[in-house]
């Protein structure tokens, strides 16, 4: 399951509701979310324990904020791209 299908990606002001979902999925979707980070052993641990741990609802947040730090990243980069391309001499080394 991809994490934008499991949790919104917005601020929440509520809970993030929705059914019931397995734990294989909800395993899926927090992955997904963490796509492209490097994990070791502890990492893989504490994502088995957050599946059984968290509820639905929690894991939701979680794979919420992650979505958006990386959403939240990629819109600093293009910033800093876009700055760069008006001004190249400002950023020339």
């Amino acid at each position: 399951m991809k994490a934008r299908h499991y949790a919104p990606i917005a601020p929440l002001e509520t809970e993030p509701l929705g059914s019931y979902t397995e734990s294989e999925q909800r395993e899926e979707a927090l992955r997904d979310a963490l796509r492209g980070v490097e994990l070791g052993t502890y990492d893989q641990r504490m994502i088995d324990w957050a599946v059984k741990r968290f509820d639905n609802s929690a894991l939701r947040v979680l794979v919420s904020w992650l979505e958006r730090t990386r959403n939240a990243g990629m819109v600093s980069v293009l910033e800093v791209d876009k700055k760069r391309q008006g001004n190249p001499g400002r950023f020339a080394r």
